[in-house]
């Protein structure tokens, strides 16, 4: 199980690092009438994140990095930990080197947060996917204690985002990710009748949209997307995501290389999507070529085997 929680970390910062450069830019097609990317790019000069090299990932991997590297140096989750990390990473953004190009919602809650402000009264009335995906390990490391999930999710989210349909997002997330790790296979009704389940109480609309998901697996993956919505808005995108993981649940290079391009809030799509991945298939099933390329690749890797060992206590 060791190689699905690293496989998981990873697969979100590949998904993350090859659609953010890419992300609402119009890609040619191919010969036969598709588009396709097969590496890392490096964003145009204008684009906000042109500064960095292919395989370094935007500010969605940087602060799921926070919540996982909180997490392991406090063996659980504390709230007031994660705050400060949040801060400290907030004075970083004035280099150049550091910005990633944040949502103004995480920017504007980490300023007051800086300002003294207290958590519980940081957050912005925001429904965007920022606050949902950086949970992925919590969803990892608490996955057999729903109780402790549940609670740390909501508090991690409501710094930054009070809507609480930011929390039914990350719930998906969090459920589909445990159904990984348990070993299940990746079927739609095994997937999707949980997360209702669990996510509905956050967002009473999550059971049709759903449903969307599943009805729309037979189709084109371009009139799917149209129906389900590929926005930043939390339940577009993890939607979004679960359906291209459902879509392409064996094929990482398929599932990174659609999501990337599909336009949208394309960066936190293919990231939730490759976290999906992870968890049900493991590291071996990502090719190395993924690797070789991707930024901090080794302190990531190390945070899933911390977060195996937070989850699954060592005789």
């Amino acid at each position: 199980m060791i190689e699905k929680f690293q496989a998981s970390m990873l697969g979100f910062a590949i998904g993350d690092a090859l659609a953010a450069p890419i992300e609402d830019v119009i890609r040619e097609q191919n010969i036969d009438g598709e588009i396709s990317v097969t590496d890392y790019l490096q964003a145009m000069p204008s684009h906000p994140i042109g500064h960095l090299s292919p395989g370094q990932y935007s500010d969605e991997t940087q602060t799921m990095l926070l919540v996982a590297e909180s997490v392991v140096a406090r063996k659980g989750f504390h709230i007031d930990d994660l705050v400060q990390r949040f801060i400290d990473w907030y004075q970083t953004q004035k280099y150049r080197s550091s910005w990633r190009f944040p949502g103004n919602t995480m920017i504007k809650a980490c300023r007051k947060l800086a300002a003294g402000t207290h958590w519980s009264q940081s957050g912005f009335p925001s429904a965007g996917i920022g606050g949902s995906i950086r949970t992925l390990p919590l969803a990892l490391a608490f996955h057999r204690q729903p109780g402790v999930l549940k609670g740390s999710i909501e508090q991690s989210c409501k710094i930054t985002h009070t809507d609480p349909r930011v929390s039914g997002a990350a719930i998906v997330l969090a459920t589909t990710i445990r159904i990984g790790l348990e070993g299940a296979d990746a079927a739609p009704d095994a997937i999707i009748n949980p997360a209702i389940e669990r996510a509905q109480v956050f967002a009473p609309d999550l059971p049709r949209r759903l449903k969307v998901v599943r009805d729309t697996l037979r189709l084109d993956t371009s009139i799917a997307i149209e129906q389900i919505g590929n926005t930043g808005f939390a339940l577009d995108a993890v939607c979004c995501a679960l359906y291209l993981f459902l879509k392409f649940p064996r094929s990482f290079d398929k599932l990174v290389s659609t999501a990337a391009v599909q336009g949208g809030d394309s960066d936190a799509i293919a990231a939730m999507a490759g976290a999906m991945f992870g968890a049900f298939n493991g590291l071996a099933a990502i090719p190395d070529r993924w690797l070789a390329k991707l930024e901090n690749v080794d302190h990531i890797k190390q945070l899933g085997c911390d977060l195996y060992r937070l989850a699954v206590p060592q005789r």
